[in-house]
């Protein structure tokens, strides 16, 4: 059999492709500890769940869902109680293979609001506000090839709550429904 360079580059490839073991994904499911802090609130902390999947190479998606509560005051009052359940999708890439490997993440959300008016400002009442917000953010994750990791990061959440900018506006001070947002995880792989 006679094989030219130019036909023996390609079946070379294609053999070392077909011959390779694919790579498969992976998939773990975990619990963590949360700790958020947003401008004019008292910080919090919390737990939720996380599922990820883990492409062959340096990408990665994250499921991930919490709860936060949190409090604003303003005039050296408790003026406003907010509750939230974020449920988050984020792509992540991480930057060093190994066991330990550090990662940048972004995505988006879904909010599920509820706030409630407090002190002075109790007439109010309560509001329901379901909005979508953008994160970014990074963290590492420890024993990244084992059966159990360990992960710790923090993003920045991008958000609007109509309540947070009623307060704004009412007593000329500058809260925020934008936070930060830090877990402590674990991860079991399958």
């Amino acid at each position: 059999m006679n094989f030219s360079r130019k036909t023996l580059l390609p079946f070379s490839a294609a053999l070392v492709l077909f011959a390779a073991r694919p790579a498969r994904a992976q998939f773990s499911l975990g619990g963590h500890a949360s700790y958020t802090q947003g401008s004019g609130a008292d910080g919090t902390w919390a737990g939720g769940a996380q599922v990820r999947l883990r492409f062959p190479g340096p990408l990665g998606v994250e499921g991930l869902i919490d709860y936060r509560r949190t409090t604003y005051s303003a005039g050296g009052e408790d003026v406003l109680r907010i509750e939230q359940y974020p449920v988050q999708a984020s792509l992540m890439l991480f930057i060093l293979p190994g066991q330990v490997q550090p990662y940048v993440l972004g995505g988006g959300g879904w909010y599920y609001t509820k706030s409630t008016f407090l002190g002075s400002q109790s007439a109010l009442g309560s509001d329901t506000q379901h909005t979508f917000g953008g994160h970014v953010g990074g963290g590492v994750e420890l024993g990244a090839k084992a059966r159990v990791s360990l992960h710790m990061d923090v993003r920045y959440v991008f958000l609007g709550v109509n309540s947070i900018d009623a307060i704004r506006d009412r007593y000329n001070n500058n809260p925020k429904a934008d936070f930060w947002h830090g877990t402590v995880g674990l991860n079991f792989k399958f």
